[in-house]
């Protein structure tokens, strides 16, 4: 018993910790003088087999007030359903929007970082937008996420939501769409303390010339999530830049919920499976991801345990108390700044009573079935493992030729 209390306890408290820090950047003034500029703008999406989703994100995309140079580049990423002719109709209606296909995969990056560098190499925006095919964007939203670009942003990264305000979603609906506002809560403290670790590739601007800047995508674009966090912290080095947040409402792109806790598990392992690739991220990020899932599935088996060994209980207890207590407040104070009070008081408790079971559900699940990235990713560790040993193989027998 004493070993586990003080495994939990060791997990706990510097996750507490890091929960004080996101609640202190709540606090925290955003850095923003309105930019007034009009910079040409390019919107790529990736598309793969999404003609079931597709016409709400374009039927929004078209209506964007943007007064500057506008397009919207679709990339159909070797669909088979139909994709390519929604997209084909549309740019019929609004010369905006235009179609390009990919072809054959990319041996050096991942299929949708691939689809992305299509999109980019056939546009000349000097700004690339880019959101997911499952989405919906707000009028304003091009004309807002540029309104963040003043000269030392070389990106800004938009808040994501998976209902809009007051709309009936149920008790799954409410946890999902906290858990997604627990991730952009998350991500707008760290970047208001300018730790730029994390953005989402489905609410995302960045300056052409800051991408060119790093070298494009370059290695760690073999990874699933190349498009978003580690493109993100790679901007975020930039010597004279920076990354900004935008959360306000003009700026929040819609994501489709998911349909069936089944399905929520499913994408949340998904996610958690692309950090199994450690290779280019931040240390700091790793930690905290770590201590996320450790720290999860600790205080879960400790809960579980308590009816076999009631001594736990008052320690753990508290402890799941206390936690309770500062994710309720950092989660209806930040909630109520993004004007989401609908969401505040009963959809917060049950999101922070689960959360922790659901973390570790996902968690474990990721690393006995690991899940595989859309569009027939191949496994990013064992190219990286496989280039390794290649790379191995060559220094040995160059050694063996100079003896």
């Amino acid at each position: 018993m004493a070993v586990l209390l003080i495994l939990l306890y060791t997990l706990i408290l510097p996750y507490l910790a890091l929960i004080a820090a996101i609640v202190r950047g709540m606090f925290l003034p955003p850095n923003r003088s309105p930019s007034r500029a009009t910079p040409s703008v390019s919107v790529i999406v990736p598309a793969h087999n999404e003609a079931e989703n597709l016409s709400p994100l374009l039927n929004s995309l078209a209506t964007q007030d943007y007064p500057g140079a506008l397009e919207f580049v679709v990339v159909d990423d070797r669909s088979h359903d139909g994709t390519g002719e929604i997209v084909r109709e549309m740019e019929r209606r609004d010369p905006r929007f235009r179609c390009v296909r990919v072809q054959w995969p990319n041996r050096r990056l991942s299929p949708k970082v691939n689809a992305i560098e299509v999109g980019i190499r056939t546009t000349r925006g000097e700004l690339i937008f880019t959101t997911d095919a499952d989405c919906e964007v707000p009028v304003g939203w091009v004309s807002g996420m540029v309104s963040h670009f003043e000269p030392d942003v070389a990106m800004v990264a938009g808040c994501v939501e998976s209902s809009r305000p007051h709309q009936p979603h149920g008790w799954m609906g409410n946890f999902e769409a906290v858990d997604w506002f627990s991730l952009m809560l998350t991500m707008r403290s760290m970047l208001r303390f300018g730790w730029p670790y994390a953005s989402t590739a489905n609410n995302q601007a960045y300056r052409r010339r800051a991408f060119e800047a790093i070298g494009g995508f370059g290695s760690f674009g073999r990874a699933p999530s190349g498009d978003e966090d580690l493109l993100t912290q790679r901007l975020g080095r930039l010597e004279g830049f920076r990354v900004a947040i935008a959360d306000d409402p003009a700026t929040r792109v819609l994501t489709r919920s998911e349909r069936s806790l089944g399905s929520l598990l499913r994408q949340r392992r998904r996610w958690v499976s692309r950090y199994h690739h450690p290779m280019h991220y931040h240390p700091g990020f790793l930690a905290g991801l770590t201590l996320l899932g450790l720290q999860s599935v600790a205080l879960t088996l400790a809960l579980l345990a308590i009816p076999f060994v009631p001594a736990l209980a008052p320690w753990v207890l508290s402890l799941w108390a206390v936690k309770l207590a500062l994710e309720l407040f950092g989660m209806n104070l930040g909630l109520a700044q993004l004007g989401r009070h609908d969401l505040t008081g009963l959809p917060v408790l049950l999101w922070a009573a689960l959360h922790p079971p659901f973390i570790a559900t996902v968690s474990v699940w990721s690393l006995i079935r690991p899940g595989d990235w859309r569009s027939s990713a191949p496994g990013y560790r064992r190219r990286y493992l496989r280039r390794r040993l290649r790379e191995l193989r060559r220094k040995v027998l160059a050694a063996l030729d100079l003896s």
